[in-house]
């Protein structure tokens, strides 16, 4: 099993026989699975989808999960890809496991939504697996044009919780400490508690606690970032991650005339550790500039955010970031809309700055969903 680099391969070293079922359970317990990406290609199959092995850089065309290939995945947490309809309803599918039964969530209330429904999702996070045996599971959400935060707990509410919508701009969210840790522009991070018995659901919007403001001086550039996330790193400590565009010409070999407004990259990224009260959690004792990994790896995109140790996977980088296109900025044309990527994919390395290529679609491939990062089972 040391020998098998991709994810996928454990899964069929697990089928062979109820054996070797238990060997690799024994050995995938204490340790996080290598993510793979998740491909839409344009094929035969209008409902499917393949994976993407990043360490040997290889399609897994054999495999396809009944996710439909067109439509934008809002999110990947804890096995579980979200979906979003017209009516802003969220559905949650387990594309490994076929006996899962979908979920389907009550709509989000927003006046205000972009005219193609899969962008009007930012993200979609759950605290754990939702299964028969654990169902008081929650649903934290990023919606709404303006980027708004609401959640909710499907086998104990019939409505979403709302928070204050004054405080907009969100772009990622974790489950930390038994909070919800929540990212936006200009360094903003907050927290709550979604277990607070101090709302109702139905008629008040709860105030998160404003653990860094915006533009804080905290902050060793003020520097715009176009995305910021929010990780927990395999020591235990809770990172932002700040991704850094800048204007390329000539980005595509092929563009349309109409597409040629998008030329953005990204330039790099900074990581910065917060150090939080041990006893609240709810106050900032240091906000510190990361200048190394270590030994690990982080996986940004519309999927939660997540870290691994490089050296448990042979071909994975250390010290770097794997990251996909998750611009859900949208343009006109002649009175429509539609997706400008996914081309803004790579590997960054944090200590030297430069720049690795992972997965490249094929030009074709450009108003199909863009790829994000799943996590086979290998339980």
């Amino acid at each position: 099993m040391d020998n098998l680099s991709e994810p996928i391969y454990h899964a069929w070293f697990a089928g062979v026989c109820k054996q070797w079922h238990l060997v690799a359970k024994d050995y995938n317990k204490k340790k996080k699975a290598l993510p793979m990406l998740l491909l839409s290609l344009n094929n035969d199959h209008k409902t499917r989808r393949v994976l993407y092995g990043i360490t040997e850089g290889k399609i897994f065309k054999n495999i396809n999960l009944e996710v439909f290939y067109a439509r934008r995945c809002c999110g990947f947490s804890h096995g579980w890809l979200a979906t979003v309809d017209e009516n802003m309803a969220i559905t949650l599918l387990n594309p490994f496991n076929k006996s899962a039964t979908k979920i389907t969530l009550p709509s989000l209330k927003h006046r205000k939504r972009i005219k193609i429904p899969q962008f009007n999702v930012l993200k979609v996070i759950l605290s754990h697996n939702p299964t028969p045996s654990q169902d008081n599971y929650t649903v934290v959400v990023i919606y709404a044009p303006s980027k708004l935060l609401a959640f909710i707990n499907p086998t104990q509410q019939y409505a979403w919780t709302y928070l204050d919508e004054n405080i907009t701009g969100f772009t990622d969210i974790t489950f930390y400490g038994g909070l919800v840790y929540a990212v936006g522009v200009r360094g903003l991070v907050v927290s709550f508690d979604v277990n607070s018995k101090n709302y109702s659901s139905s008629h008040q919007q709860l105030k998160p606690n404003i653990i860094v403001p915006r533009g804080c001086a905290c902050h060793t550039t003020l520097r715009y970032a176009e995305r910021e996330y929010i990780v927990e790193s395999m020591k235990g400590d809770l990172l932002v991650v700040r991704r850094f565009m800048e204007r390329k010409e000539g980005l595509l070999e092929e563009i349309e005339e109409e597409e040629e407004e998008r030329k953005n990259l990204t330039e790099s990224f900074k990581v910065h550790k917060l150090l939080l009260n041990d006893q609240t959690k709810g106050s900032l004792e240091e906000h510190v500039e990361v200048k190394s990994l270590g030994d690990e790896a982080l996986f940004v995109g519309d999927n939660q955010s997540m870290s691994i140790l490089a050296s448990n996977f042979p071909g994975c980088q250390p010290n770097s970031i794997y990251f996909t296109d998750d611009s859900i900025d949208v343009f006109a044309i002649k009175n429509t809309y539609r997706p400008k990527g996914p081309f803004d994919m790579g590997i960054y390395c944090l200590e030297n700055g430069t720049f690795q290529k992972h997965y490249t679609p094929e030009y074709k491939h450009r108003y199909l969903a863009p790829p994000l990062w799943v996590v086979p089972p290998l339980q």
